[in-house]
């Protein structure tokens, strides 16, 4: 009998959509980077994305790109993501925490060894956005040995078969993305996005986010009423960089960036139309 996650315990709670922040480990540096997300959680996130960087990343747009080359830059190493998860657990952390990570970083370390690094250091959850369903060999089965969620990502353009395939494998949640293409925000919602969230989840009981082009609250607020979670990755990181260049770092940054977590958070759930 399987054990139910953190991931899959804290949908099961929620009364209203999740909001879901992405944030680069490293970027602007890790002690930042803990900071945001003890902020995001204390601001309304339910749960929180932390970005491995990679060099050649698959699905990420310009702005999480070059957080991932600050970050890399700056001497990250792949074992640096499981020391911040393991310090923001040892803090007392209990938001459910979901690794995005590109499918060369786990094959070079090995799946089992990475995804039991990812669950010792408090990682409940795996993205591996270039590993899709159905191509997924053993990380199903070893995530599931881990007790980690795996979450594969669906796009408009996915055929029904296809579809019906990602609601089956998928775990914890299924990630969809809203518009083709890469991560980035966008200036308006797409207009078939209701009619495919509401046909993914006619296919499964696994909750369905949205994320790629979310970025404002009132974004966040419309997606909320269609899914069960609202993704915001590249407003929030972009954000960082800006106050970055202005020379606001430390505490002004990460109260600055709670500030827009919180009204993205609000809205997704419903408290702001």
């Amino acid at each position: 009998m399987s054990t139910v996650t953190r991931i899959q315990q804290t949908f099961a709670s929620l009364k209203h959509a999740a909001f879901i922040p992405f944030f680069t480990a490293g970027d602007p540096d890790l002690g930042t980077t803990a900071a945001l997300v003890r902020e995001a959680a204390a601001r309304g996130a339910d749960l929180i994305e932390i970005g491995v960087p990679f060099s050649d990343p698959i699905a990420d747009g310009p702005v999480i790109q070059a957080s991932y080359y600050r970050a890399l830059d700056k001497g990250f190493k792949v074992e640096q993501v499981f020391e911040l998860a393991r310090a923001l657990r040892q803090d007392g952390l209990k938001t459910p925490l979901l690794c995005m990570v590109s499918d060369s970083l786990v094959f070079h370390r090995g799946l089992d060894a990475f995804f039991g690094a990812a669950k010792e250091s408090g990682f409940d959850g795996m993205i591996v956005p270039d590993l899709p369903a159905g191509y997924e060999g053993d990380a199903a089965r070893v995530a599931a040995a881990k007790g980690l969620d795996l979450v594969f990502l669906c796009a408009p353009t996915t055929p029904p078969e296809r579809r019906a395939l990602i609601a089956q494998r998928s775990t914890g949640f299924i990630y969809y993305i809203s518009v083709a293409g890469i991560t980035g925000t966008r200036m308006a919602l797409p207009p078939d996005l209701e009619a495919n969230v509401k046909d993914l989840r006619g296919r499964t009981r696994t909750p369905v986010c949205v994320g790629f082009g979310v970025s404002t609250p009132e974004q966040a607020a419309a997606v909320g009423t269609i899914a069960h979670g609202v993704i915001v990755g590249s407003a929030l990181v972009k954000q960082i960089a800006e106050l970055v260049k202005a020379g606001n770092t430390g505490e002004k940054l990460v109260k600055a960036i709670g500030a827009q977590v919180q009204a993205l958070a609000d809205a997704a759930h419903g408290k702001h139309a």
